[in-house]
């Protein structure tokens, strides 16, 4: 009767694994990503993750820490990927910060830092 209940516990948990493996979204792809350096300013930011999520916050800010309003509002659906539109940045060190919300409400944060030359 053991021998049941410890292969009924190990299966579900093996069916289970990979659905709590992806519970949080995984960054597939950034642009501009930490440390890119760019002749010209970028006009695109770009995330891409491993499932659907919100982008609940996006902050462009200079060297300085002045933050740089790019009309970045909240998105309301649920999405793989996200773009947001750039100003023309001149010359100089930034930094963007954004939060994701996955499905299961947890908030995933990244901070990426560029140049424009």
């Amino acid at each position: 009767m053991r021998l049941i209940k410890l292969l009924l516990i190990v299966t579900t948990a093996l069916v289970l694994w990979p659905n709590m493996a992806e519970a949080h979204p995984i960054t597939r792809k950034v642009s501009p990503a930490d440390g890119d350096v760019f002749p010209t300013c970028p006009d695109t930011f770009y995330v891409r993750f491993t499932q659907k999520h919100k982008l609940k916050q996006f902050m462009l800010s200079d060297a300085k820490g002045t933050l740089i309003d790019v009309g970045f509002r909240p998105r309301t659906t649920t999405n793989w990927e996200h773009r947001v539109q750039l100003s023309c940045l001149p010359a100089g060190q930034y930094t963007i910060s954004y939060m994701v919300k996955g499905r299961d409400l947890h908030e995933i944060t990244n901070t990426v830092g560029f140049i424009v030359k």
